[in-house]
């Protein structure tokens, strides 16, 4: 049972990681652009510093997900566990291509390849996400996600994971990114964790 507390800061940082996606889609999707290879100068900053705020937020929603959702549900415990550790490297890897760009040091990679290293589990992270959004909807019994938060999750998890897979084996045709990130990043995600917030809302002792 989450105290009090703790359902303010899980409604507070799943607010936060909802509209940290928005952002980072946003910028990667309309301003940046799927033409743009490895690091943005003029917008990579922006991307970088919000991922970081972002993936924070996620992270606390994911550990106090499990405690709200995940009582009598050890499969999406362990989802949730396994999601969390990917997000924690997501986050660790969220700064370096804008430090590495900035250094005043020497370095032996170039921004673009600090980018390329960073994201290198981008796909099966973002696989879990859409794993760990599915597995959510199931644990909630009791429909604390509103409907329409539900519905989103649902589709932003298949949509997720047909894109990687779809992307893994070369399917998905590069004009198909921008849509795909609008309709996941920018809507479907975000409110699925807006959806979230409004369960935190509603829990604690």
């Amino acid at each position: 049972m989450l105290t009090s507390k703790e359902a303010q800061l899980g409604s507070l940082m799943a607010r936060i990681a909802a509209l940290g996606t928005i952002v980072v889609f946003a910028v990667q999707a309309l301003l940046i652009g799927p033409d743009q290879v490895g690091y943005s100068t003029q917008y990579g900053a922006i991307v970088d510093i919000v991922s970081f705020v972002q993936t924070f937020g996620i992270l606390f929603t994911i550990s106090l997900t499990q405690k709200l959702f995940g009582d009598n549900n050890p499969y999406f415990r362990i989802v949730s566990a396994i999601l969390f550790v990917a997000a924690v490297i997501q986050l660790t890897g969220s700064l370096s291509s804008t430090g590495n760009a900035n250094s005043v040091f020497d370095s032996v990679l170039s921004p673009d390849q600090a980018n390329a290293v960073a994201n290198n589990g981008q796909l099966v992270t973002f696989l879990l996400y859409g794993i760990w959004a599915l597995c959510l909807i199931s644990a909630d019994v009791n429909n604390r996600v509103p409907s329409w938060g539900r519905m989103s999750g649902q589709g932003a998890a298949y949509l997720v994971i047909a894109v990687q897979i779809g992307a893994l084996f070369g399917l998905i045709p590069l004009a198909a990114f921008v849509p795909v990130f609008i309709l996941g990043g920018v809507v479907l995600f975000p409110v699925f964790v807006y959806g979230i917030s409004i369960a935190f809302s509603g829990a604690g002792e």
